[in-house]
């Protein structure tokens, strides 16, 4: 899969104009922080998906009578380029789902637009290129995903 030096403020915004409708219906509060770094060595394709999914995810999955709110920023942990990905919405139950999180059609909640393949897609797009994903979540807490890039 090829790759470039994306700059992460340029795939963000391009995925904002996209679903500009969306974010301002929904009238998500959306804080982010580039200043550990902000270009990566990635497919450009793969972290629009990326972006666009867990964007989606957290404003679909915002808690009932609130704005999803939502935090992405970018951090160096034992000189590993990680992009930090949370939100305050429903969240789930991790030791009900722990093994289920990334399996294509896996849903968590009944949602009517819920098909089970953003998670899926935004995890085989980082693990393709030798990355990986932590999760973490609690039930009505939100979730936070660590996305770590190869060097």
């Amino acid at each position: 899969m090829p790759t470039e030096n994306l700059n992460l403020h340029h795939s963000l915004n391009g995925v904002f104009h996209s679903i500009n409708s969306l974010i301002l219906g929904s009238r998500a509060i959306i804080r982010i922080d580039f200043s550990e770094f902000d270009t990566i060595n990635f497919n450009k394709v793969y972290m629009d998906s990326i972006f666009l999914n867990l964007i989606t995810n957290s404003i679909k999955y915002a808690k009932p009578d609130s704005h999803p709110d939502i935090y992405i920023a970018t951090r160096k942990t034992n000189g590993a380029r990680q992009l930090i990905f949370s939100d305050k919405g429903l969240g789930f139950d991790m030791e009900k789902c722990k093994n289920k999180i990334f399996g294509l059609h896996q849903t968590f909640h009944n949602h009517t637009d819920s098909k089970g393949i953003g998670l899926y897609l935004v995890y085989n797009h980082i693990n393709s290129l030798g990355g990986h994903i932590d999760v973490e979540s609690k039930v009505n807490e939100g979730v936070r995903f660590v996305l770590t890039f190869k060097d």
